[in-house]
């Protein structure tokens, strides 16, 4: 007979209270105020024999740096630390709790004392400083979910929320189909858009022994990203959604998950480029902050409105059929996949751009920050071929469970939506979260084939750890796992 199942619950606020450098563009900037609250969000399962600990963080990436120390700080015997899986919610108006790896590692890396220099208030929150403030807050987070565990019952229910569009519209270029993220639509050369989108809600609802909703993950296949480009730090839609979703169902628990969304984001590109001409162009090249002819807060509660509207008919459904004794079942493994490469001639072409931009900088002048971030791509092939002449495989843990028909999986991809859309249909299970930017390391973008062809950001090496080939190993791979749970 199956076990009782147990479910701890906490929430923290991990808001920096000073101004920190915003990441998610490759631009410098830093917060100036507070738009709405950061949050994470943990739930612990566990039943005497399984156990997982899911921690959502309102951040542009996995907190990968900071996770082996949190993990080695949180004093709870019996917890498994192989199950505690991290994820973000992808907002680009957030921080990664550290060292700005963007400029200090990457760019300097190869640029040295040329980067150009970032004026930084006195009073700026950063490095070890920031580290230190947000694990504090998340070890607390994880221990405080553990000791209120509580015997109770989940269900899990699927719906719809139009959240996500593709951000990768195409144009005919020189008799060739282009791809651009984020490119003007209302050109005369626009032709469509690279893939679909996904516009699925998937949710696992949590009860007490009363019957009373204690909380819900929801997997959203979109980043949250309409603010982005500004300086200041939010939630995002996710903020707006927490709002609305309390306001249906009381003040309950909501772990938000970024589903598969690599080629994904949350602004109809169709309607705004007629308004946005100028502004998309400035906002493709990642070298500054644009003020978009957009409505921001309307188009995050709309999108609140919207994801709120698929829980609560995802609850009606869901209250019906809650389980106290639920099949559970948990896989962590690693998994290698392989590696994106590039060819010598494509890097020695890059060291010879970089090398005439470095000197064209005026002795003891920095270069500018546009011209260093138009390096980005160069420099990404430098790093490329020293990676691969140490090994040719990515590799990546994989944290997975089965809860009665449903089945979670994790990968640290921005994972574009024909991936998961192939392992939703042709997994055993009825219901699958596959959930990205996740599985506690990174490994940016993997783009469909059709994407490497129509080339742009987030499909080229320098965004990309693993290509094509990759992906379909790794939907072979995840397949396998989850169908053996089953």
């Amino acid at each position: 007979m199956n076990k009782q199942i147990n479910i701890g619950w906490a929430q923290t606020d991990i808001t920096p209270d000073r101004p920190v450098y915003v990441l998610g563009q490759l631009y410098a900037h830093i917060s100036q105020y507070v738009h709405d609250p950061l949050t994470a969000t943990c739930l612990v399962l566990e039943n005497g024999e399984e156990q997982m600990t899911l921690v959502s963080c309102d951040m542009a990436g996995c907190p990968s740096a900071q996770i082996p120390e949190i993990l080695r700080r949180v004093q709870i015997p019996e917890l498994d630390k192989s199950r505690v899986v991290f994820n973000a919610t992808h907002t680009h108006n957030s921080t990664m709790f550290g060292k700005n790896t963007t400029r200090e590692i990457y760019f300097k890396s190869v640029l040295g004392d040329i980067c150009p220099e970032v004026e930084e208030p006195e009073n700026i929150l950063k490095d070890e400083e920031l580290s230190e403030f947000f694990i504090v807050r998340i070890v607390a987070l994880i221990e405080d979910a553990w000791a209120s565990r509580a015997p109770g019952a989940v269900s899990t229910a699927s719906d719809y929320a139009v959240v996500a569009f593709n951000r990768r519209p195409q144009f005919m270029i020189d008799g060739k189909r282009i791809s651009k993220m984020y490119g003007t639509c209302s050109e005369s050369n626009f032709l469509g858009y690279e893939g679909g989108s996904d516009h699925s809600a998937e949710m696992l609802y949590t009860w007490d022994t009363y019957g009373n909703l204690t909380g819900t993950a929801v997997c959203i296949p979109c980043p949250s990203q309409v603010y982005e480009l500004h300086p200041f730090l939010s939630a995002d839609y996710w903020g707006e959604a927490r709002s609305c979703i309390r306001e249906e169902l009381g003040n309950i628990f909501i772990l938000p998950l970024c589903g598969a969304a690599g080629d994904q984001n949350p602004l109809d590109l169709t309607r705004i480029s007629k308004d946005n001409e100028k502004e998309l162009k400035i906002w493709n090249a990642q070298e500054t902050a644009v003020m978009r002819n957009i409505d921001m807060l309307r188009e995050c509660q709309d999108i609140g409105a919207r994801i709120c509207s698929a829980v609560v008919r995802g609850y009606k459904k869901a209250k019906n059929y809650a389980q106290s004794r639920p099949v559970f079942k948990t896989k962590v493994f690693e998994m290698d996949v392989p590696l994106r490469t590039v060819v010598k001639e494509d890097v020695d072409a890059a060291q010879a751009r970089i090398d005439a931009a470095i000197a064209a900088v005026p002795a003891g002048e920095k270069m500018s920050e546009p011209a260093m971030i138009r390096l980005f791509e160069d420099i990404g092939y430098l790093n490329r071929w020293k990676l691969q002449n140490q090994t040719t495989r990515f590799v990546f843990p994989v944290y997975m469970f089965r809860l009665g028909d449903s089945v979670y999986a994790t990968n640290p991809f921005e994972l574009y939506v024909d991936y998961s859309l192939r392992m939703k249909a042709r997994c055993k299970a009825r219901q699958a979260f596959i959930v990205q930017l996740s599985s506690n390391t990174s490994g940016g973008y993997l783009p469909t084939q059709i994407a490497v062809d129509g080339g742009g950001y987030g499909a080229k090496p320098v965004s990309t750890s693993v290509g094509p080939e990759g992906g379909d190993e790794l939907v072979e791979k995840t397949l396998a796992a989850m169908d053996s749970l089953f």
